[in-house]
């Protein structure tokens, strides 16, 4: 979970295709579709309306359907031949990725609006499911049955991806605390105090633990003994989207309708860019030379990530929650209109008007 993505995109983009999730209904304005994941040239993204659809990447068509009792917040993940992924009626689904075909059902507590995560045993070659639920805990479930492994339990609700580094899992949750286990055995290891409410996933890079909370700040936190190496934070606006680790820098949007680009050896700020609304849209490095991420104001951007210069934008009209999906040369975004965006190199295709509509599909 460090937002990183090896592919080298080419800029301009352009819009390829968009596919109408659902209808916005009223009172409900945020996070109408989840994050987006991509395998084999297929998309799979749930709803705000119990859906959870497949898609061809290259046209949006509908491949297959699945549904749940509540909504899907959390972004899937990937298990095998299956993909997996937590629903506001309590339950963790997974399918057959290619057919759309139930293969088990795991049910929690309370709701789900956590992000799958999957983790690969290094000496079985199993494959476990890690998510948290509202019910406080994080399960460890086995992948192809959907059996339970372990349960962690924490002090309140847990929003955000469980990440796993050097063999632990760290998660944080509601209870301001970053919650540090063994992956294989969930035993606990420590808590680390950080003061606010976790939204989102941590990122775990080089030993080293990253996140942003709702007390206005960005912290790293040593994995082996959970001491505080830095905070960052100048302004008193929350961050809600997750950080991303390139090599020197640590990148997150932020409250105060800002991007950040922060050094991750000191938490000095390198630069920041200003933007309209506020960034709730966890970011993706592509290949080391841009930084991709949507903002409350309705745009996808695109920055350099040397200097925070802007190489592309492109205006959806609604705000853009989601964290970008890259595939190839394609980029996926969902906003809350309902509708999910795909967007393509200009290289890649004959060039098309300039925010010129596609028809969905």
């Amino acid at each position: 979970m460090q937002g990183r993505s090896e592919v080298n995109l080419t800029f301009p983009l352009r819009l390829a295709w968009q596919h109408s999730m659902m209808e916005k209904p009223k009172g409900k304005p945020e996070m109408l579709v989840s994050s987006a994941v991509v395998r084999d040239g297929k998309v799979y993204a749930g709803c705000k309306d119990g859906k959870f659809r497949c898609l061809k990447l290259e046209s949006g068509e509908k491949l297959w359907e699945a549904e749940g009792k509540g909504a899907f917040d959390g972004a899937a993940a990937f298990a095998g031949e299956l993909v997996v992924a937590g629903c506001q009626d309590g339950f963790v689904y997974a399918w057959n990725a290619s057919t759309g075909a139930a293969a088990w059902k795991y049910e929690t507590e309370a709701e789900i609006h956590a992000a799958a995560n999957v983790w690969t045993d290094p000496d079985t070659k199993e494959q476990k499911v890690l998510i948290g639920s509202y019910d406080y805990k994080v399960y460890c479930l086995e992948a192809k049955t959907g059996k339970l492994e372990w349960a962690a339990e924490t002090g309140y609700y847990i929003n955000g991806g469980a990440a796993v580094g050097a063999g632990r899992v760290v998660f944080g949750g509601c209870d301001s605390v970053l919650h540090v286990h063994e992956v294989r055995t969930g035993k606990e290891e420590r808590q680390i105090e950080v003061g606010s409410y976790i939204g989102n996933n941590v990122a775990i890079a080089d030993g080293v633990v990253y996140v942003s909370h709702y007390g206005n700040r960005v912290g790293a936190y040593s994995l082996e003994d959970g001491a505080k190496i830095w905070e960052y934070g100048e302004r008193e606006f929350e961050f809600y989207a997750a950080p991303a680790v390139w090599e020197k820098t640590v990148f997150c949007g932020g409250r105060d309708k800002r991007f950040h680009a922060i050094d991750r050896t000191t938490g000095e700020k390198k630069w920041e860019f200003r933007c309209r609304d506020r960034i709730d849209s966890s970011a993706v490095i592509c290949a080391g030379k841009v930084v991709l991420f949507g903002c409350d104001d309705g745009y996808l951007y695109a920055l350099d990530v040397q200097d925070g210069r802007e190489v592309w934008q492109y205006e959806i009209g609604a705000p853009v929650k989601t964290s970008p999906a890259v595939a190839g040369d394609y980029v996926i975004v969902g906003a809350d209109d309902g509708n999910l965006y795909a967007f393509q190199a200009t290289a890649a295709q004959p060039p098309a008007e300039k925010n010129a509509p596609a028809k969905a599909p």
